[in-house]
């Protein structure tokens, strides 16, 4: 096995959907970086996983997420020939914000060549396994194949999903007994819509759980939307995989497998049993299966459900977490919470992104510092990437100031990120 010792001012550990960002705000700030990613690409839930509608960059009042986030997304769009949406001509009816698509191969390549000219390091298909202080520097053992690498770094980045590296540590982490239903994406196209009854089947699906043709949880939302939205949508986004833990390789081979045989059942159920889908096609599958919560971390400030709901505007915050609640479940599908107003904007205290008791160390992504019905609003894709952008922005000013990230000023942070064209926030 080669060893490989390599030495960065700022190690991201994730190269998902904060880390991505995490890593191109950092390389741009002019400090030497590296990202660890396990997969094969950037971008994470939003790529490889398959969840490629990136919520929310507008609310019905305005933007709430830009910077790096838009401008890769615009990018994309650009490249694909498609407008960039006017979102102040959209009506928020069912929805308070509006869900944009990506071109999966577009959008990962993009990503991919920002972070290589922001001169990050990419260190695709490796797995952190050693995680420890050496004075003021982390020491960072990854494993990928054939080859050792031992990463020296001032400060640190969690984006794993997981807290892989608050819990080589040692942290304290959070984790509770009931977590959200995890997801398998795949997309079933060529179905005659103009074929399909609201009713029948709405029946013909119920008939198909009482006979066991197909079980519960392959399609997600039970009773809280009807069997046509999972049509609608082609499958998409509308499969659970109970008690889903990604967190550990046996974990996820166990829900990519479930996910699989889910995916399985539905289409042949759909294609053999619904009148105009006899000829459609199963188009499109993730790599692997996701989860919604797995570890989180416990932060210097725990976010509740009531100051999300309340849109608590924290002395510390770094940006902006417009989104609804939505709270998946084995009872229902699907619960949601709404905020009295549509003006109403949470945002994220640096604070919550800094394990307790810590230092040279931040957390962005889902692993925010917050309870189980708060993070079921906060892990929206767009406010994972705009925490990944502020906390790429706080370890670069720690490096340039030479202090741990924990002592950066929360206004410093964000007029960093302004600068490189985030949301100022209110």
């Amino acid at each position: 096995m080669k060893i490989i010792n390599e030495k960065v001012d700022v190690l991201v550990a994730g190269g998902g959907t904060a880390g991505h960002v995490a890593a191109i705000q950092a390389g741009r700030a002019r400090v030497k970086t590296a990202v660890i990613e396990a997969g094969t690409m950037l971008g994470g839930t939003m790529t490889s996983g398959g969840v490629y509608m990136p919520n929310h960059y507008y609310s019905p009042q305005g933007p709430v997420v830009l910077g790096i986030a838009w401008e890769l997304y615009k990018a994309s769009m650009e490249i694909e020939g498609l407008p960039i949406p006017d979102y102040r001509k959209r009506r928020p009816v069912e929805n308070p914000g509006y869900y944009s698509y990506i071109n999966v191969p577009l959008y990962s390549a993009v990503a991919e060549a920002a972070a290589v000219k922001a001169g990050v390091n990419i260190h695709y298909h490796e797995f952190i396994g050693e995680v420890k202080p050496d004075g003021n520097v982390w020491e960072i053992t990854s494993f990928g194949r054939g080859i050792k690498r031992i990463t020296r770094a001032k400060e640190i980045i969690d984006c794993t999903g997981d807290c892989d590296v608050l819990r080589a540590l040692g942290l304290e982490v959070l984790r509770s007994q009931e977590r959200q239903p995890g997801a398998y994406q795949y997309k079933i196209e060529g179905i005659d819509y103009e074929q399909i009854w609201d009713e029948e089947v709405q029946i013909m699906y119920k008939e198909a759980m009482d006979k066991g043709t197909i079980k519960k949880g392959d399609y997600a939302y039970l009773d809280s939307l009807p069997f046509k939205y999972y049509l609608n949508h082609g499958g998409h986004n509308g499969t659970h995989v109970y008690d889903a833990d990604t967190s550990t390789a046996d974990g996820q081979t166990r829900v990519n497998i479930e996910g699989r045989e889910r995916m399985l059942r539905m289409y042949k159920f759909v294609r053999t049993s619904i009148p105009g889908c006899e000829r459609s096609v199963l188009k499109y599958m993730a790599s692997h299966g996701l989860a919604r919560e797995t570890y989180r971390t416990k932060g210097e400030y725990i976010i509740t459900k009531q100051d999300f709901l309340n849109a608590v505007n924290f002395e510390d915050k770094i940006c902006n977490a417009f989104n609804y609640i939505d709270m998946h479940n084995e009872k229902t599908g699907c619960d949601v919470y709404f905020h009295e107003s549509r003006e109403m904007v949470p945002v994220v205290p640096f604070r919550a992104l800094i394990p307790k008791g810590s230092s040279r160390i931040t957390v962005a992504g889902r692993i925010v510092s917050a309870d189980r019905v708060s993070l079921a609003g906060i892990r929206a894709q767009c406010t994972c990437m705009a925490m990944g952008q502020a906390m790429g922005a706080a370890a670069a000013l720690a490096i340039k100031k030479g202090v741990p990230s924990r002592e950066i000023d929360a206004k410093d942070i964000v007029a960093l990120t302004v600068e490189h064209g985030a949301c100022p926030i209110k």
